[in-house]
C-alpha cells in the first residue's frame, strides 16, 4: 500500500491543479497577451472554471456560477479570486481567444504525454481517424418498453 500523502484530504479539482503550473499557465498568457483588456477575471479563472464544470458535468455557466457563488467559502482551494457572474464568464469566453486554452492544454499533453496510456512513442499510421459508434444501447429495453422503435406488431 502507498504512503503518500501528497493528496491527501485535496479535492480531486484541486489535485488536478497541481498538475498545472503556474509559471506555465502565465509564460503562455504573456505570449498570447489574453489578460490584456482583464482587470479581474484573468485567464486562469475561465480555465479553472472549465476544469470544474467538466468535472462536476455542469451543462450551462448561469449553473456554473450558481454553484461556484453557493459553495464560495469550500472553494477556497481552487485559488479563484473572483467568483464570476454568468455574463462575466460568458464575455471572458467570448472576447479572450481560444488559442490561449489551446495552448495550454498542447504544452500539459507535452509535458505529461509519457504518462499517458495511449500516447505511445510510436505514431499511428492513420491521422485524424474518427469513429463513430450508432449501435443501440438495450441496457433497460424491459424497463423502458416504450423507448426506441416500435416493435413489428406495432405496440
Amino acid at each position: 500500500m502507498n504512503k503518500s500523502t501528497n493528496f491527501s484530504g485535496q479535492p480531486i479539482v484541486k489535485q488536478l491543479l497541481n498538475f498545472i503550473s503556474s509559471d506555465m499557465v502565465s509564460g503562455t498568457v504573456t505570449g498570447q497577451n489574453s489578460d490584456r483588456y482583464y482587470k479581474r477575471l484573468k485567464t486562469y479563472d475561465p480555465l479553472v472554471a472549465m476544469l470544474y464544470a467538466t468535472l462536476s458535468g455542469i451543462s450551462s455557466l448561469r449553473e456554473l456560477s450558481t454553484i461556484l457563488l453557493a459553495c464560495e467559502g469550500r472553494i477556497g482551494h481552487l485559488n479563484l479570486k473572483y467568483f464570476p457572474k454568468p455574463s462575466a464568464l460568458s464575455d471572458a469566453y467570448r472576447n479572450r481567444s481560444s488559442r490561449v486554452f489551446a495552448e495550454i492544454y498542447y504544452r500539459l499533453f507535452d509535458k505529461y504525454r509519457s504518462f499517458l496510456s495511449d500516447s505511445s512513442p510510436l505514431s499511428l499510421p492513420v491521422r485524424h481517424l474518427k469513429i463513430v459508434d450508432s449501435t443501440t444501447i438495450s441496457l433497460f429495453s424491459d424497463i423502458l418498453k416504450g423507448v426506441g422503435r416500435n416493435l413489428l406488431n406495432g405496440k
